[in-house]
């Protein structure tokens, strides 16, 4: 049993009807889902809208946007989008915020990101401020904002960033409100993630709180080998992609990385594919280097099985408490 970790269900939307991805909402709280986190596409839905949706077919699950690139949005329309949506939640939104791939933002906005690091600060400073305070009055280099809110606002709705290289997780740690975690494996994780979160705590002004550390982790417990190769063609994906690469590397794949493929040690050390008792082990290690909470995205095929998706979900919340 894993004491205080937090289940919820990855919620994808690529080449998904609208009507299925509320039917897969309801399931994922029917089965005792605590969190939904609605998974952003550049070329898909958007995300901030879908959760409106979502407010009104579920009634108790948190909702998570994990994550909005900030490219989408200037800050201070992120803080009044936010506010306006976690109203209509009834208090239910999580704020899920990241860099995106920014060579995806420059191409589809059609002008340079600014560096990273610096920018995502900036970006944060502005939607916190309107968050806590309600007003912000923030001149930056690559972002500012001046204004205040005058509708309902809940001061502790939750912002969390999704990064994880080191800079990025200490900057997480000093200003947003927990850290969503994609693609890393338990050993980086424990390694890399979360000495560079305890320094950005260490830096923090105001209060710290629960401060959730988010896996996002594709599961199956069923054999399909589909699904297996479906997510190894996802892991090559993101091989190709500086941030990645350079994580692996750190991580201990650079032997896989030169293979040219993603290796089933990648597949095997990124995702959770086997019987009930493969996916506990799986989440325990990851809950063991420093996890709180997960968005487990259950792996279904090539076509939508509602069975198989409760199935897998009831297997990653019975690890809580599993039987003897």
């Amino acid at each position: 049993m894993l004491a205080g970790v937090r289940i919820g269900a990855a919620i994808e939307q690529t080449g998904v009807s609208l009507a299925e991805t509320y039917e897969r909402a309801t399931i994922a709280e029917q089965v005792g889902c605590s969190t939904l986190y609605m998974i952003q596409v550049p070329n898909q839905r958007d995300t901030l809208t879908l959760l409106g949706g979502l407010a009104v077919n579920t009634k108790t699950a948190s909702l998570a946007s994990s994550i909005v690139p900030m490219f989408s949005r200037a800050p201070m329309v992120m803080a009044q989008n936010a506010l306006t949506l976690d109203e209509i939640a009834g208090g239910r939104l999580i704020l899920g915020l990241g860099i995106g791939n920014p060579m995806v933002g420059e191409f589809m906005l059609g002008h340079k990101q600014g560096p990273p690091l610096q920018a995502t600060r900036e970006y944060l400073t502005i939607v916190t401020s309107m968050i806590r305070d309600g007003e912000v009055a923030h001149t930056g280099r690559w972002y500012s904002g001046n204004g205040a809110y005058a509708g309902p606002r809940r001061a502790d709705l939750p912002v969390h960033l999704g990064t994880f290289g080191p800079k990025m997780v200490q900057l997480a740690g000093e200003l947003a409100d927990g850290l969503v975690l994609w693609m890393c494996p338990p050993s980086y994780i424990s390694d890399v993630v979360m000495p560079n979160l305890r320094a950005g705590w260490a830096r923090r002004e105001r209060p710290r709180g629960e401060f959730p550390v988010t896996m996002m982790l594709s599961i199956s417990v069923t054999d399909d080998a589909y699904e297996r190769e479906n997510f190894r063609r996802a892991v090559a994906g993101y091989t190709r992609v500086p941030a990645y690469r350079k994580m692996y590397e750190a991580a201990g794949f650079g032997a896989d990385l030169k293979a040219g493929r993603a290796t089933d040690n990648m597949v095997d050390s990124l995702a959770a594919f086997g019987d009930e008792r493969h996916v506990w082990s799986r989440l325990a290690a990851y809950a063991e280097a420093g996890v709180t909470r997960f968005a487990v995205s259950p792996q279904i095929g090539k076509a939508f099985d509602p069975e198989r998706f409760a199935h897998n979900l009831r297997a990653a919340l019975s690890v809580l408490s599993p039987p003897e």
